[in-house]
């Protein structure tokens, strides 16, 4: 991004074509300008913090309630650490007080069209509004039926990450969001340079992601499915902010690579937690076809594999649209390299158009998009079940979960209904409820394990009392988990201010509902 001279040179003709402005004398962000900004001693301190945050996520928890005491301790560095940054993270302004909100985005609306459409997006009867509870998205013009075309998104539009050399620099793990949440954090800095501005003048200055949440609001998640989730997303990111800022700041002095050398000027956390929230929320796959060197020549039988690798990317006016259950009618069509998008149900003019982000949990949808649907006809709660090292039997049952591809300890799914137990961890329990005679007899016929995962599974009648008993513990015990936290008879309103306290009230809610009926089916195959 931003290597193509040619592209950039059209890019800045586009920004002055759709009467997007230059900001008055002096206002502009200066990159060079910020390197003075934090003094010595503010460095120094700084460098300190990041090196106990380094030590910190190095700790591997050994149980939920040490998970949570790092996070406490996390949260407490990174306060410190987003404090000492404050004049650096003013000057750059991802989310401080002066941020745009939705009308200021709004007003940027237009200048976006004009270089979105410059740039070979299509929209047909559609258009960026506000709407109440989801900020922008997506409003029809006109009449939309189903499966009409209505969105074209040119790839030299996209904004993909590139793997150079700077990647393997800092060593990041191999996350293509990561590199991506990087190059939006240098076109962050560039500012007013950027070809991208305009595409970043209509994105939020914050989000519901959990690297937002305060350690009260994170509370509210304890007892549940989503929490560790939720607690080592926050993890990763800070180690990944942690890398980062101690490979460019302490470990690379005199590196002047030009990723390095825009964070040196600009990188701290809560630009760092911006572009991260602003990727995982938005992000889509798209193809990247590798260009092979002489000494990478496919042979001719291995010529008939695509040299194509999935790469995360943000797609402008399309990200505008919000989630809706449905189907996926998004697509990338290589032939004419470009995303396309048709509806998914028919829209009437002036109601809002959305799009289907796929199957996904209300818990991955809360930790990775800032959101919970109470209409998720894909949700599920997971559960962790294990092999025991000290079962004598625990050779005999990894046998037979082997043959059923189930891991030995794993998060199975409970289900809404009217699955309510799903088949793996209907089988899982079976086996793990075994005696050692009925492991002799299933694993005697290995071929016949598949029939574990039935709910019609002829199996005798103490063997389905022992699995359903369990369930029915195991369930109980998570409810009791979740209740004991609950304040749930606090009726809230997705109120300004209130979001996110909202979403987690509403997820509670969702995840106890799963327990809920899960439990009640249990009850009734145990009595039966």
């Amino acid at each position: 991004m931003g290597k193509n001279t040619k592209r950039n040179k059209k890019a800045k003709q586009q920004q002055q074509q759709s009467g997007a402005t230059a900001p008055p004398s002096g206002s502009q962000k200066d990159p060079c300008a910020l390197l003075t900004v934090l003094s010595p001693s503010q460095r120094q301190a700084l460098n300190k913090l990041v090196g106990e945050l380094i030590d910190l996520v190095k700790q591997q928890p050994a149980n939920p309630n040490e998970e949570w005491r790092q996070y406490e301790a996390l949260q407490r560095l990174l306060v410190e650490i987003m404090a000492l940054e404050e004049p650096l993270s003013q000057a750059l302004c991802p989310d401080g007080s002066d941020s745009p909100d939705d009308r200021s985005r709004l007003a940027k609306v237009e200048a976006f069209s004009l270089w979105a459409n410059r740039g070979g997006v299509r929209s047909e009867g559609l258009e960026i509004a506000t709407f109440a509870g989801y900020q922008l998205g997506l409003r029809a013009t006109r009449p939309l039926e189903k499966d009409e075309p209505v969105i074209t998104v040119p790839r030299d539009l996209i904004l993909a990450e590139d793997v150079v050399e700077w990647h393997k620099s800092v060593n990041l793990p191999k996350l293509t969001y990561l590199y991506l949440a990087y190059d939006l954090l240098i076109e962050k800095i560039r500012g007013e340079s950027s070809e991208w501005q305009p595409y970043l003048d209509v994105l939020p200055a914050k989000y519901n992601t959990v690297m937002y949440f305060s350690s009260q609001q994170m509370e509210r998640l304890r007892g549940t499915a989503a929490c560790s989730m939720a607690l080592r997303q926050c993890l990763v990111i800070a180690k990944q902010y942690a890398k980062l800022y101690w490979g460019v700041h302490v470990l690379s002095d005199g590196i002047r690579k030009e990723g390095f050398a825009f964070a040196q000027r600009g990188l701290c956390y809560k630009l760092f937690r911006w572009a991260v929230s602003t990727v995982m929320t938005r992000q889509n796959l798209v193809p990247r076809t590798r260009h092979l060197s002489s000494q990478e020549q496919p042979t001719q039988v291995e010529s008939a594999k695509p040299n194509t690798e999935l790469i995360s990317a943000l797609i402008p006016y399309w990200d505008m649209a919000n989630h809706r259950p449905g189907k996926i009618t998004s697509f990338y069509d290589e032939c004419r390299q470009q995303l396309e998008c048709t509806a998914q149900e028919p829209c009437a003019a002036g109601e809002q158009f959305f799009i289907y982000y796929g199957d996904r949990s209300n818990a991955d949808l809360l930790v990775h998009n800032g959101f919970v649907d109470v209409d998720n006809r894909k949700d599920y709660v997971n559960i962790c079940v294990g092999l025991s090292r000290t079962d004598e039997l625990a050779a005999r049952r990894a046998r037979i979960l082997d043959k059923l591809g189930i891991l030995h300890n794993a998060e199975l799914r409970v289900l809404p209904a009217p699955e309510f137990v799903s088949r793996e961890l209907l089988a899982f329990v079976r086996v793990f409820k075994m005696s050692a005679e009925q492991l002799d007899h299933w694993c005697s016929d290995l071929e016949r394990a598949g029939d574990l995962l039935h709910i019609d599974c002829a199996l005798e009648t103490d063997h389905e009392t022992r699995t359903w008993q369990f369930l029915e513990d195991r369930l109980k015990l998570l409810l009791a988990v979740l209740d004991k936290q609950s304040r749930d008879d606090e009726p809230l309103s997705p109120q300004e201010g209130q979001e996110i306290e909202f979403m987690l009230q509403q997820y509670r809610r969702l995840e106890r509902s799963i327990l809920s009926g899960a439990l009640q089916y249990a009850r009734e195959h145990r009595k039966v």
